[in-house]
Formats: structure tokens, C-alpha cells, sequence
């Protein structure tokens, strides 16, 4: 009796084991064919904006749509592309993407982002390729409170500002002999002057002594088209919107109009000098030199009342000027002097003075400069839109920067060989690095697998 119980007991529990493992089997990843339910049949209608139509701004739009396809799939979104031209500007383009309904707004460079902010509060905007998006949105400080990277409204996204500690470190280490170093300042150009006031910072940090040297952009860089000299350097009526981050932007008035003050557009931006600056750098004498004849006090009058005539210092004697005075020289990210570099480049080149620039447009006529992948930007972009779409609140999305790890630090072999200057295998040459690499490679992509 007993083993007939035993017996039965056996069988049943069997019996569950079976009915247990088929189960299992049912609900596996191999079998799961359900259908796709209509809360995932949603297609989210995106227009683009580009500030250029150039390679990076097609990069930056390439990794945004990455991002998008990663997290969300392609099936769920369309992307409508428009550029800003002289036909179309960018207050055009803005408002056809407002009248398109769309859901969201992507864009690259500071006067799509300006357009499109105007054209709408409602609908999220999504920006990249904005170095200052505290200066680009007219964002006030509150009290001297430290800005927390948040909009406040319907925008946010990543800024193009490269590390500039990393730059800074970048000259003391392509420098032999670092004494002082030469800012080049266009008065024209706000977002230069804001990063140029960064490095200037972790100069005196570093205790190492800085000098401005004023430099008008070219019409061309500007985009004005009233009439200028181009050869001669002039005060200029603009000023940077803002300084160093975390600083009080307040605008000290002028008159009754709070547009019109010390920190506004329509204030004079003079050339700065460091506090530590003794002097220009100390260059050793050759023997020839010692023989000069030192220059009559009718000459030296002579000499310093032309210096003091601003209007007829020239480009090329503007950069003499700092080559014999500095040992090294800083051109900040997307410069408006940047076609003027040939020019900048081959003075500094002759006069043995290291040049570093903020980007690799700059850095063709440069000892060395740092690379980020635009690609990695606009990646960085689209996952601040997945957040939008998954619901947080766009306000709240702090403003992104790109990842410094991924920087890379090139040198031009041409201008190093006339420097007589051998890089580590931490460098890469600049032609052949440009000319190999892929953009995105770099950057690590999401995946469900």
C-alpha cells in the first residue's frame, strides 16, 4: 500500500514538472510574436534647423537622428531638414517649423536657436553648436547666484564649448619656454571674448601672465556689409554678453534704457592685460645684437606716437607685436579670425611663437589644437530629446557639455618640424588623423541588446 502511494505521488509530481516547463516555453523571448499595440504606433514630426549648410552641421544632425533611431527607433520619428541662407534666414525657417506643428525643434548654431526661441514657447527646442547658451539666451543671473545650466523654459541641449583647462594644459605642454601668452581679441566676436576670459582665468590660476591683443574680424566674418578698412585695427562698439561661467551678467544702465549699458552689445570692449604681467618675454641675444645702436630720444617720441595712433597698426604688425612679446598665442573655438589665420599662422610660424587654436579650421595654420567629434555633440543632443519625449519637463534639463575623454590632441607635423619639436604618441598628426578618421566612431551608442 505504502509503495502504491509512493507510486501515485511520483507520478503527480512529474506530472507538475511537465505542465511547469511547458509553461516557460510559452512566454520565451523566441515566441513572443504579440502584436504592436497603438501606444506604439506614435511618430514624432522633428524639423531641423541648420545655421549652415557645411559638413559639421550635417555631423551634429547625424548623431542627433543616431540617438533618436537608438532609443526610440527610426519608425518613430521624421526629421524635416532646413538650412538658413541668405533666401531663407533663419527667422524664416523658424516659423515655417512652427507652422508645421512640429513637435519638437533641433537646432545648430546661435542664430537658428535665437530664431526658433523667438518663434515659439510651447514647442521643445533642442540646440547644439552654442558655445554660451547663458549669453545666446539672454539668461540674467539672480542675486550673483551661479548659473544651474537649466533654461527655465521650453529649451535646452548641449553646448560646442571644448575643455579649455585642457586647452590651457595643451600650451604648457607644446610650449618649451612658456613666459607670457598672447589672447587674440576681436571685439566683435562675444563668444571668442567669453572663452578667451575662461582661459585667461586658468592662467592666473596657473600664475602664468596673459596680454589681449585687439584684432577687428573681417566683414566677411562678421557678416556686416557696411564699409571698414581691413588692414587697420579699431575700437569696436561690441563687448561680450558675459564672462567667466558663474559670473553676474547684471547690466550696469547708461541712462534710463537697461539695454543700454556697460555689459550690453553697445558698450566698447578694450584690451585687458594680466596682473601678473611684468613685461614681455625675455629672449636671449646673440652677439649681433649686442652691437644695436640704441635709437635717439627723437626717434623713440617719434615710435611711441605712432604706437599711439591705433588706426594705423596693421594686421601684421599687430601680430609681430605679440610674437615679440609672448612666447605663446591663443585662438579660441570657431574665432572670427579664423580666415585670417594664413596670415596669423605664418608670422607666428616665423617667429617661432607656438600657436593653439580652439578648433581644427584654426589649427591648419596652428602647432596644435584639441579634436572633439561634432558627431558626439549631436548624439548628446538627441538623448536630451529621448528625455523630452519620455516627459520630463525641458526646463528643468540642464544644458549638456561634450565629453573631455574623448578629446583628441593633434599637432601639425609641418610647423613642428620647422619648430624642430617631437611630439608623444599621445599626439596625432593633424593631416593624417583628419584625413582616417570617422566621425562617431568614437562614441558609444546605446543598444537593447
Amino acid at each position: 500500500m505504502k509503495k502504491r502511494l509512493l507510486s501515485i505521488l511520483l507520478v503527480a509530481t512529474m506530472c507538475l514538472s511537465l505542465c511547469a516547463c511547458k509553461g516557460k516555453t510559452e512566454v520565451g523571448p523566441e515566441n513572443d510574436t504579440k502584436e504592436e499595440s497603438t501606444e506604439d504606433s506614435y511618430s514624432y514630426n522633428i524639423s531641423a534647423l541648420l545655421s549652415k549648410d557645411n559638413n559639421m552641421d550635417e555631423i551634429l544632425l547625424q548623431g542627433f537622428s543616431d540617438a533618436l533611431t537608438d532609443y526610440i527607433g527610426d519608425e518613430h520619428f521624421t526629421i524635416t531638414t532646413s538650412y538658413a541662407t541668405e533666401e531663407t534666414p533663419s527667422d524664416v525657417i523658424a516659423a515655417d517649423a512652427v507652422k508645421a506643428n512640429s513637435d519638437m525643434i533641433f537646432t545648430t548654431g546661435k542664430s537658428t536657436l535665437s530664431a526658433a526661441a523667438d518663434a515659439t514657447e510651447t514647442i521643445p527646442i533642442v540646440a547644439t553648436d552654442i558655445i554660451d547658451f547663458k549669453g545666446a539666451l539672454r539668461i540674467a543671473s539672480l542675486n550673483g547666484k551661479s548659473w544651474d545650466k537649466t533654461t527655465g523654459r521650453n529649451i535646452t541641449g548641449v553646448s560646442s564649448k571644448p575643455s579649455i583647462v585642457d586647452q590651457v594644459s595643451l600650451m604648457i605642454e607644446a610650449t618649451k619656454d612658456l613666459q607670457t601668452v598672447g589672447i587674440l581679441f576681436s571685439p566683435e566676436d562675444t563668444d571668442a571674448i567669453y572663452q578667451n576670459e575662461i582661459f585667461e582665468a586658468y592662467l592666473d590660476q596657473a600664475g602664468i601672465p596673459w596680454k589681449e591683443y585687439l584684432i577687428p574680424a573681417t566683414v566677411t566674418a562678421t557678416g556686416h556689409e557696411e564699409p571698414q578698412n581691413s588692414t587697420a585695427l579699431s575700437a569696436s562698439k561690441y563687448v561680450a554678453f558675459s564672462a567667466k561661467e558663474g559670473m553676474d551678467n547684471e547690466v550696469i544702465s547708461l541712462d534710463d534704457n537697461p539695454l543700454f549699458g556697460l555689459n550690453s552689445p553697445s558698450s566698447t570692449r578694450v584690451a585687458l592685460v594680466s596682473d601678473f604681467w611684468t613685461g614681455p618675454k625675455t629672449v636671449a641675444k646673440s652677439s649681433t645684437d649686442d652691437a644695436e645702436p640704441e635709437a635717439d630720444d627723437s626717434t623713440k617720441a617719434t615710435k611711441n606716437e605712432s604706437d599711439d595712433i591705433e588706426s594705423e597698426i596693421t594686421l601684421e604688425s599687430r601680430i609681430k607685436e605679440a610674437c615679440s612679446e609672448c612666447s605663446a598665442i591663443y585662438v579660441p573655438y570657431e574665432s572670427m579670425l579664423t580666415d585670417q589665420m594664413d596670415v596669423i599662422g605664418s608670422i607666428a610660424e616665423d617667429e617661432d611663437v607656438v600657436v593653439v587654436a580652439g578648433d581644427t579650421n584654426i589649427g591648419q595654420h596652428s602647432l596644435v589644437t584639441l579634436f572633439m567629434d561634432p558627431y558626439s555633440l549631436g548624439y548628446a543632443a538627441g538623448k536630451k530629446a529621448v528625455r523630452v519625449f519620455n516627459g520630463d519637463d525641458i526646463s528643468t534639463i540642464k544644458i549638456g557639455y561634450g565629453d573631455t575623454d574623448e578629446c583628441i590632441k593633434l599637432y601639425n607635423g609641418q610647423i613642428a618640424e620647422a619648430f624642430d619639436i617631437e611630439f608623444p604618441k599621445s599626439f596625432n598628426e593633424f593631416e593624417e588623423f583628419l584625413s582616417t578618421y570617422t566621425y562617431g566612431s568614437n562614441t558609444t551608442r546605446f543598444s537593447f541588446n
